[in-house]
């Protein structure tokens, strides 16, 4: 298991679960891709609980934050956790690209999406917060 928190970031702009099947499938295998493709090599899946932080930054009109979650934890099934229901908690964020920020602690990750200047979602996998402390 990697040292958690865990990030990756992957250029496009999200699919929502009401899209096409096809629309859909094909957003997940990129998504696949890309956290395989950071995934530390050698190591298996987290088998621990986990909470994920799904932000888009986008230059336009943006799905419904609910809408684009579920094909994302999908697609890191098998190579970032065993199952999505090791999900604890689970985060969604739209951002515009465009607006200014203050920035503490920018990973590699998210500083490879911005340098890009296109749309991308960022992704954070982390342990949850103990079990009797509540959000």
């Amino acid at each position: 298991m990697p040292n958690l928190p865990w990030d990756f970031s992957i250029l496009g702009v999200p699919v929502s679960v009401n899209a096409r099947r096809s629309s859909i499938q094909r957003w997940k295998g990129q998504v696949h891709a890309a956290a395989q493709g950071a995934w530390p090599a050698g190591d298996a899946p987290c088998a621990c609980k986990v909470q994920i932080h799904i932000t888009f930054y986008h230059d336009s009109a943006p799905p419904d934050v609910d809408n684009m979650l579920k094909p994302i934890q999908d697609a890191l099934c098998g190579v970032v956790y065993v199952d999505d229901s090791q999900l604890t908690d689970t985060h969604g964020h739209l951002r515009d690209i465009n607006d200014q920020y203050r920035v503490k602690g920018m990973t590699p990750a998210q500083a490879a999406g911005f340098v890009a200047d296109t749309a991308f979602v960022h992704i954070r996998i982390e342990l949850p917060p103990p079990a009797g402390e509540l959000p």
